[in-house]
């Protein structure tokens, strides 16, 4: 079940904004801008760890323009209204982000019913995209996506990272250790993404120390082995990762599509005319949005 905050609107007046039945202190929304037909295709974008859904506006705005809608999840902590911050009090892993992409992926069925639903995953959010594929991999479950497109995003398992993997190894592990002594990560603090939950930097940490990709449930029912999960998606997926990304190294991305063994999966790399590819694909949309087009529309 959704509501739609702005059900009156015309799509040229601004993007649909849904308020998603999720148990969260405060109600986690997605933010549309509709494409002029309704049956067009429909980008779910998950956003990088730390990042606010606004960040991602002028993107969204120029695939609508092209004739896709475009939405983005809020994550949990970086929400637009006032919520809780996250810490001993108030704490969230993967397993909830999942199940909040997935009210997101129904939302825009039960919107626009004729649209494929393509869900995007930008860096840490390419792993919520991947863990919910992998969680609805059955064809005819409706919170399962069309296609993925995994963008700017990698695997953490530390033997991803090439010649930088005990780098990265040591730095996950440290990051561990702050995030339990604080009882959250303090990213804002240190430089590195926002202020984040304790059991999602946990699991964050454990996947690249152990190399498998296993998440927790807020239920208390048996964890999601990602992995597994992934092997029986046969859906369309597109992981990209651009040149000088030193948050997404193309080995990264590379290993975390190979966990879709069993779907068509196209790898591309690309060379991008600007200082910081990991995030400037966002903030300048030219650059990339003719190429998400394409691929929402199937025209490869």
């Amino acid at each position: 079940m959704t509501r739609s905050v702005d059900d009156a609107r015309e799509p040229e007046a601004g993007p649909v904004v849904v308020e998603l039945d999720r148990p969260a202190p405060t109600p986690v929304e997605l933010t549309v801008w509709p494409a002029a037909d309704p049956a067009a295709p429909a980008y779910v974008v998950v956003p990088a760890m730390g990042m606010r859904a606004s960040f991602y506006a002028p993107l969204l705005q120029a695939l609508a323009r092209g004739g896709v809608h475009a939405g983005v999840l809020e994550l949990r902590g970086h929400q637009r209204a006032a919520a809780p911050l996250p810490g001993r009090r108030y704490d969230f892993g993967y397993a909830d982000l999942v199940e909040d992409l997935s009210a997101a992926v129904l939302a825009v069925r039960e919107k626009w019913p004729d649209a494929r639903v393509v869900t995007l995953g930008h860096s840490f959010g390419g792993h919520v995209a991947t863990a919910q594929a992998a969680a609805h991999p059955a064809a005819g479950d409706p919170a399962r996506p069309d296609a993925l497109a995994l963008v700017a995003t990698g695997s953490v398992a530390w033997r991803a990272w090439g010649r930088l993997a005990p780098w990265h190894l040591l730095r996950s592990q440290a990051l561990l250790v702050l995030t339990t002594v604080v009882g959250h990560f303090p990213g804002q603090r240190v430089g590195f993404a926002g202020r984040e939950a304790r059991t999602q930097m946990t699991e964050w940490a454990r996947w690249s120390r152990t190399g498998r990709f296993v998440v927790g449930s807020s239920s208390g029912a048996a964890g999601l082995d990602v992995d597994a999960g992934a092997a029986r998606v046969d859906v369309p997926v597109l992981a990209v990762s651009f040149e000088g990304d030193p948050l997404a190294p193309r080995s990264t991305t590379t290993a975390l599509a190979g966990l879709f063994t069993g779907a068509p999966v196209t790898l591309e790399h690309h060379a991008l005319p600007v200082g910081r590819p990991h995030v400037d694909w966002v903030r300048q949309p030219q650059l990339f949005s003719d190429r998400l087009h394409r691929w929402a529309t199937g025209a490869a």
